[in-house]
Order: C-alpha cells, then structure tokens, then sequence
C-alpha cells in the first residue's frame, strides 16, 4: 500500500512539473529577438487605412520588417495587453502614407521567446 501511495505522489509531482513546460507563454514580456503574434489596425486621422491590418501576424521583434518604430512599440508588451503605437511612415514610403503620422492599435496574443 505505501508503494502504490508512494508511486501516485511521483507521479503527481512529475505531472505538475510537466504542466509548467510551456515556454511560448511563461514569458512576461517581449524583447528585442523574441517572435510575437499580434493583431493590429493602422489609423490615419482615426479611420483605418488599407493594408494596415492584421489578425494573427507573426513578427520577429528587431529583425526590421516593418516600418520605423512599430517593432519597437512592441517591445515590453505582455501577452494580451493592448496598446496604440504612433508611427511615422518614412517619406519615400507609398504616396498616400508617405510621411503621414499614424497610430497602430496592436494587441500581443502569443510570446515565443528567441531561440539560441
């Protein structure tokens, strides 16, 4: 009897080990070289403007794929926190956002820290 109520306190401590396992969510926030899935709407002067829109977008923070500013808006964001980031379109971006100033509304669904 002490062997089978031994063997099922192992076996619980290991089971509860394993449930805290899942590193793409343990992180508190996001830095520099971690990968984000976001969703998020451009503004410009309050209306959405076309393509600036996403659901489900992976991003790798620092790695430059969007515009200045917008990756580093990121950056100290928590999983499911909101928040609006103000961008400045560089000025030989596309003619109707070219140097315009917009706000990004970005909510951080998953966190997956960089892997080395």
């Amino acid at each position: 009897m002490k062997k089978i109520l031994l063997a099922s306190v192992v076996c619980l401590l290991l089971l509860c080990g394993c449930s805290k396992g899942d590193s793409s969510s343990q992180s508190k926030v996001a830095k520099e070289g971690d990968v984000v899935k976001i969703d998020f709407v451009g503004k410009l002067d309050g209306v959405a403007f076309e393509g600036g829109t996403a659901s489900g977008q992976i991003v790798e923070l620092g790695a430059g794929q969007f515009v200045p500013g917008f990756e580093e808006g990121i950056i100290g964001m928590e999983v499911g926190e909101k928040k609006d980031i103000d961008v400045t379109f560089p000025e030989n971006y596309y003619e109707n956002l070219a140097g315009k100033k917009v706000v990004f509304e970005i909510t951080v669904q998953k966190l997956y820290k960089e892997v080395k």
